[in-house]
């Protein structure tokens, strides 16, 4: 059964809901542009290309221990081909320089590996992508390489600084 209230109680109650409702909108407003821009922080990264130090050396010994189990039947011990394109070296700055690290991702992703495309977890590719930077001589850095295509996009692979 609904209990009517008097003009006073609603009037209190109105009041202390308008107070919530101005406590929450003000700290939402304080806090809410600077949480949001420390979220995009956090996940994008900052360097504008692979000399940047865009991967972490735990995560490249994550990616060597993948591509030995997924990759090096067809990318060979060197990561120089075989069955598959080189992933290193000359022959891998010709075909990636100047193009997105989000794209190599992207590729990998959808097609590798060869016998079981689509098969590899976006963290398992990120890991990868560490893994072949480091053998291209790219420094590592403090944060990992991210696993996400979008986040990568600004990750520029160039063959110097």
């Amino acid at each position: 059964m609904l209990e009517i209230m008097s003009d006073s109680r609603r009037t209190q109650a109105w009041t202390a809901a308008i107070g919530v409702a101005a406590l929450v909108w003000t700290m939402g407003a304080a806090a809410g542009p600077v949480a949001v821009v420390t979220a995009a922080r956090a996940q994008a990264p900052a360097a504008a290309s692979v000399w940047s130090g865009v991967y972490t050396e735990a995560q490249a010994a994550r990616g060597m221990a993948i591509y030995k189990q997924r990759c090096i039947s067809c990318h060979g011990d060197k990561l120089d081909g075989g069955m598959g394109p080189s992933i290193a070296g000359p022959d891998f700055m010709a075909e990636w320089q100047g193009r997105s690290a989000s794209d190599l991702f992207e590729r990998t992703q959808l097609t590798m590996p060869l016998d079981d495309p689509g098969k590899l977890t976006p963290k398992e590719v990120a890991d990868l992508l560490a893994y072949v930077f480091s053998v291209n001589t790219f420094p590592a850095g403090q944060a990992e390489l991210p696993a996400d295509r979008d986040a990568l996009a600004p990750i520029r692979i160039q063959a110097s600084k």
